[in-house]
């Protein structure tokens, strides 16, 4: 494959399994084993904010009013009630963040973790599809975001966290969590999309230093933009898909492919 075919297929990759509950990480291990030319994947680190950019505005234009509401809230623009509530949402947000803070000092150890654990993310794949097939038991209906609190936030922000381990589905996760602890799938899906935020933020802030040295294996900036679009439109596609599984209850369906892709990244791992 061509180094752009090759840089858009990563692309969309990024796109769909950033919000499908399959974890994008633990399918890149995938792509790198099977894919023809896979080791040549690019690991640009402008690549990698890039594409992180391009899922982080589908996440804003899919939840535009509620990004519009928290950012007129936090300015003080809307009425003194809606005031009050968007700020209270805007400090739940910053609660779920707290558990990703402590991983930033080993975040070189996570980066080569991903690239060479292998059999810990064929692991990590199992790990999810048995939460996933667990959300079998929560009912979709339950309490909207109003509901939310510091106690749920905190414990979606640890499973975001966990999520740093390659194959833990960052979207699953966090999202069954929520189930478990009573919201509603729209309010769950929500909370953890508008979590996501911060947290690719804070992930593309690392990796600025990186992207300003620049790279002398840097793609041109054509075929960059070209895959940032691409990211857009499938992780947007993925958001949608996303929530009218969740409504129907369909998230266990993700579980037996995870347990297959997992299989299969152990078994490649010992071949």
């Amino acid at each position: 494959m061509s180094p752009l075919a090759l840089l858009l297929f990563l692309a969309v990759l990024q796109g769909l399994t950033e919000y499908l509950p399959v974890s994008s990480s633990g399918h890149l291990v995938l792509a790198r084993e099977l894919l023809p030319g896979g080791e040549r994947l690019p690991e640009d680190a402008s690549i990698e904010v890039l594409l992180h950019v391009g899922t982080l505005l589908s996440v804003l234009v899919f939840y535009r009013r509620e990004v519009g509401a928290l950012i007129l809230g936090g300015l003080g623009l809307a009425g003194p009630e809606e005031t009050r509530l968007q700020r209270r949402r805007i400090l739940l947000l910053a609660a779920a963040t707290l558990p990703l803070l402590p991983l930033v000092p080993v975040e070189g150890w996570i980066e080569e973790t991903f690239y060479t654990g292998t059999v810990l993310a064929g692991i990590a794949l199992l790990v999810t599809g048995s939460f996933l097939f667990w959300s079998r038991r929560f009912p979709a209906a339950g309490a909207g975001l109003e509901a939310l609190s510091l106690r749920i936030a905190l414990l979606m922000g640890v499973a975001q966290a966990m999520a740093v381990v390659p194959g833990i589905s960052r979207s699953g996760a966090t999202i069954v969590t929520g189930l478990a602890l009573g919201l509603s799938v729209e309010a769950a899906a929500a909370f953890s999309f508008l979590m996501s935020v911060p947290a690719i933020l804070g992930a593309s802030v690392l990796k600025l230093p990186d992207v300003l040295a620049g790279s002398p294996d840097q793609p041109p900036a054509l075929d960059l933009l070209l895959a940032g679009a691409a990211s857009f439109a499938t992780g947007l596609a993925a958001l949608g898909l996303l929530l009218w599984i969740a409504r129907n209850r369909r998230l266990s369906w993700f579980a037996p492919y995870c347990w297959a892709a997992g299989l299969l990244v152990l078994w490649l791992g010992h071949s």
